[in-house]
């Protein structure tokens, strides 16, 4: 039976991040994976859905030329051969991944798809292979949650799993819950010439963002020709391609040729064995104390299996917290109050820190404040890109608490507001620091000088 320093399970982006950091501080590793090296990430998330975001993004350009003077006649949408682009980008990345790389770097790597069992708290099986070891960190991500729909057999249905399949233009698809993939795939198949409906049972899509913010992007999707359905409750799928549900009290039936499940993630822990082990889970996933450990202190978990933060960012820096806990006994925690995150629609949306809502919450809404600069700077008014807001929270001490934005590259310029808050750096100090001109970052400075202007 071979034996390790760590046995890391999962080859996800928190696995891959744990496995050669292990690796590089001189612990003994291997790496456990049931699929294919890289996980949701490179096969069935953020690789490819940018790759098909850039490819919608460029295309739906096109129809803004005439905004710069230059006519062009938009060519036929070839949706094969953009899918074909996509799985080459995915391959493209993967080459850096595949098992040949880790086990040149030195690091045992076991795929198959019986996947890791717990035999004892210091013992897997993995194919016919028994593997010992000191320490174990668990990553292995989540799923797609199919709901259980009457009727679902008699549907075509999409998941951001088999979604990547498909080579014929899909024509018609509904998606079923509001939330992220649907927002990002949703807007990208409509500017390549699907027929889109987001359908979601709140009365709003993208809750996780600011109401001001969420609102900016539903009227924006509808004006790209998004049909949004909110306040409905799903019943079953009839006949073919058609669904049933509920809306302000009226049962109305829908009809697409796939219905994509966008419905929430699902921890993946099944098949694992861990009660063998003593690991204590639930259906959310394995519980993790402040230092990421499981109820056996020797395993640790990491990323979407145990965390409601589900982005590859997260799990990447829950790995390298591990491996910081496993080495110096418990000397880090796993704090996530400063956690950026994007929404890659057009335009980009960026948060970090609380939100409005928590910052009443904790310290009352007298004191704070909330500030507010349109995206309307020169750099957005000289590309066309004008559109959006940032909106950062204050305290009274001037320190940023929050901030959260729409509008283009939000996403990028966000994180110098991460930042800001991680290092408690006050506003005359953000102020009185020299931005290029003019770059679309020059919105962060300008919030912080006109909110001193303010007061």
């Amino acid at each position: 039976m071979k034996e390790y320093d760590l046995i890391v399970i999962g080859a996800g982006s928190g696995g891959l991040v744990a496995a050669t950091s292990g690796h590089r501080k001189g612990l003994k590793t291997a790496l456990i994976e049931k699929n294919k090296i890289g996980g949701e990430c490179t096969h069935f998330g953020c690789v490819p859905s940018k790759a098909l975001i850039n490819a919608a993004k460029a295309y739906h350009s096109l129809s803004k030329m005439d905004q710069l003077g230059i006519e062009v006649n938009k060519p036929p949408i070839n949706f094969k051969k953009i899918m074909e682009q996509v799985d080459e980008v995915v391959q493209g990345i993967y080459e850096h991944e595949t098992p040949d790389v880790f086990q040149n770097m030195g690091i045992d790597v076991f795929v198959d798809n019986s996947g890791a069992k717990f035999l004892d708290s210091h013992t897997i099986s993995i194919g016919q292979e028994k593997l010992k070891a000191k320490n174990f960190v668990i990553c292995t991500g989540s799923s797609p949650k199919v709901p259980d729909i009457k009727g679902i057999e008699k549907v075509r249905i999409l998941h951001n799993e088999n979604f990547w399949e498909l080579r014929e233009h899909p024509g018609k698809v509904v998606f079923i819950g509001g939330g992220v993939i649907s927002v990002e795939l949703g807007q990208s198949l409509a500017r390549l010439g699907c027929e889109v409906c987001i359908m979601e049972r709140n009365t709003r899509i993208l809750k996780v963002t600011d109401p001001e913010i969420g609102a900016y992007i539903s009227d924006l999707l509808a004006d790209e020709g998004v049909q949004l359905v909110f306040d409905a409750h799903v019943k079953e799928f009839t006949t073919d391609n058609k669904l049933q549900y509920e809306e302000d009290g009226k049962i109305k039936t829908i009809s697409a040729d796939y219905f994509f499940l966008a419905t929430g993630r699902m921890s993946n822990t099944k098949g694992m064995d861990l009660e063998k082990a003593g690991i204590e889970f639930s259906g959310s996933g394995v519980f993790t104390n402040d230092y990421l450990q499981t109820s056996e202190p020797h395993i640790y978990a990491c990323g979407d299996v145990t965390t409601p933060h589900k982005f590859t960012h997260t799990a990447s820096h829950q790995a390298n917290i591990c491996i910081e806990n496993i080495l110096k006994s418990q000397s880090k925690t796993n704090d996530l109050s400063v956690l950026p995150w994007a929404i890659f629609t057009e335009p980009e949306i960026g948060h970090v820190g609380m939100t409005e809502k928590e910052a009443v919450e904790k310290y009352g809404k007298e004191h704070i404040q909330i500030f507010k600069v349109e995206a309307t700077i020169d750099r957005y008014i000289t590309d066309r890109k004008t559109g959006g807001m940032i909106k950062v929270i204050f305290d009274k001490n001037d320190l940023v608490l929050g901030a959260e934005a729409i509008g283009a590259h939000a996403g990028e310029w966000i994180q110098l507001l991460t930042i800001v808050i991680k290092n408690k750096i006050p506003a005359a100090q953000m102020a009185d620091t020299i931005f290029a001109y003019p770059s679309y970052s020059e919105i962060v400075k300008k919030v912080f000088s006109r909110y001193l202007r303010s007061k």
